[in-house]
């Protein structure tokens, strides 16, 4: 993994849930949200994998404002941004998963310094 500005670049696909979810908390006082910003190619992925993955957050409720854009011959839907917002189940993903992810960091530090262990 490697950061490119405030973006998290990953391939693994919980990774870039949460790269999405978090730009969308810290994007709430824009005045508009430059969807853009989170984009395949900013997040280091394929369009397709980019695409599936915005299907799977809005039918778990992660996120709002995004349409649906059938493309003919694609077998997955194109997405564009309307008015996107990450919702209260998203906030509540984000807020878990960052306490976890730091925990688990903290765990194998602490692993690190007991010798023998």
């Amino acid at each position: 993994m490697q950061r490119k500005g405030r973006i998290l670049i990953t391939n693994d696909t919980f990774d870039v849930i949460l790269a999405i979810l978090k730009y969308l908390e810290d994007s709430m006082d824009d005045e508009r949200i430059d969807f853009s910003k989170v984009n395949a190619e900013a997040l280091g992925i394929s369009e397709p994998r980019y695409n599936r993955i915005l299907s799977i957050m809005i039918e778990e409720g992660y996120l709002t404002g995004l349409t649906a854009v059938p493309i003919p011959g694609q077998t997955y839907d194109s997405y564009k941004a309307i008015d996107p917002c990450i919702t209260m189940f998203g906030i509540e993903t984000l807020k878990d998963n960052t306490l976890s992810a730091k925990a688990l960091r903290f765990a194998k530090a602490i692993k690190e310094w007991i010798p023998g262990y």
